[in-house]
């Protein structure tokens, strides 16, 4: 790459970021609904503020750093998550959700700025490496998180200061942000209407595809519960997801790696298998982790290909000069989906766990017949 240095400032930004956030993205169903008791359905509804209205905020973010300045929003955004580490310390549950929600809000804000800023200093031909790279140290440092999140968890270290060390890395992902050289100037004024319809059909096809794709993006939240509800076993269901996020970082490298068709790869290695990922959490959960893991491993597949792809395809799609606003479509696609899904999942899960995965299961099929029948039609293979 013409730029590894700027690549490698951003991607190890988001390493010491997940190796952060992602213990009390694991940790918040758990204080939710296990130490506070709160019923499944609130959960739905509060993963649905967390992670539908979380997505709204980062086409917001998308929209900031075209107007104001890609890095000043990525340095702002990445600061707020730091609120994250003082989840331990709720009592109730709307404190857990407002502590919680603050920082992932932001988390999201600073997204489509920080991939648009990774555009800037790559070539179009480096952007699917690129990408693969920012994912697998991404992933890689959630995975250390949840490591160490599992084993204190077992030498059942306090909870609330087991949060509040994940304070350290995310100041250093702050730092590191604030030293890419990219972004540092205000690149586009307002967006008109006329410039949203020139963006381009094959882009909305993919904002329309990765919104049914919503559908089926759960909160991870979910098989972190099942596993425990099975197992009973805080540190198993905490290990549930490092079993996702160790398969998601490596496929993302891989993918990115790869000479894989984008469309292919996003349909079938993407939305297909999260198909079969959401049917072995469904029809495999009582068999314990030996049907759980699986089901993870296959999950964390899928959204490396989506991961991978997705932003790989818009970056090549829409103009340089709203980059951002594309990044931010393409969260602002899984908006209204993830809302939805993560409110629909909490009211099946409360009637029966199964229930919830077969409705994931249905969405993601539609995703890929989507992108399968309508998408690759209209874009060339090659």
């Amino acid at each position: 790459m013409r730029n590894r240095g700027e690549v490698l400032k951003i991607s190890f930004s988001a390493f010491f970021a997940d190796l952060g956030y992602q213990a009390a993205v694991v940790m918040f169903p758990l204080i939710f609904v296990i130490y506070l008791g709160a019923p499944m359905w609130l959960y739905g509804i509060a993963e649905a503020i967390n992670y539908g209205l979380g997505s709204l905020m980062a086409f917001l973010g998308g929209l900031a750093g075209d107007r104001f300045g890609r890095w000043r929003v990525a340095v702002l955004g990445n600061a707020v998550i730091i609120s994250v580490s003082f989840l331990g310390f709720a009592r109730y549950w709307w404190q857990a959700l407002l502590i919680f929600m603050v920082g992932w809000w932001f988390r999201n804000f600073r997204t489509p700025p920080r991939r648009a800023m990774l555009t800037e200093v790559t070539d179009p031909s480096e952007r699917g490496e690129a990408f693969g790279l920012l994912h697998a140290l991404d992933i890689a440092g959630a995975a250390l998180s949840i490591t160490y999140t599992a084993v204190l968890l077992f030498l059942r270290f306090p909870v609330e200061y087991l949060l509040l060390i994940t304070a350290v890395p995310l100041v250093i992902s702050t730092l590191l942000i604030a030293l890419v050289r990219a972004g540092r100037g205000a690149n586009a004024g307002s967006i008109s209407m006329a410039e949203f319809r020139r963006l381009g059909r094959t882009l909305w096809l993919i904002v329309i595809s990765t919104f049914f794709f919503g559908f089926s993006q759960y909160s991870f939240g979910f098989p972190v519960i099942t596993t425990a509800e099975f197992t009973h076993e805080d540190y198993l269901a905490v290990i549930t997801y490092g079993v996702f996020l160790a398969a998601s970082s490596l496929f993302g490298y891989v993918f990115g790696k790869s000479r894989v068709n984008e469309y292919v790869g996003l349909s079938f290695l993407g939305y297909l298998l999260g198909v079969f990922a959401s049917l072995g959490f469904a029809l495999l959960s009582p068999l314990g982790v030996v049907g759980i893991y699986p089901a993870a491993f296959l999950l964390g597949v899928a959204v490396a290909a989506t991961e991978t792809f997705e932003p790989t395809i818009i970056s090549k799609v829409a103009p340089e000069e709203r980059m951002g606003l594309g990044m931010g479509l393409l969260s602002f696609g899984r908006s209204v989906g993830i809302f939805l899904a993560n409110t629909v999942m909490g009211l099946l899960y409360q009637i029966h766990y199964s229930y919830a995965y077969y409705f994931a299961a249905a969405s993601s099929l539609v995703s890929f017949l989507i992108v399968y029948l309508l998408l690759m039609r209209v874009v060339p293979s090659g």
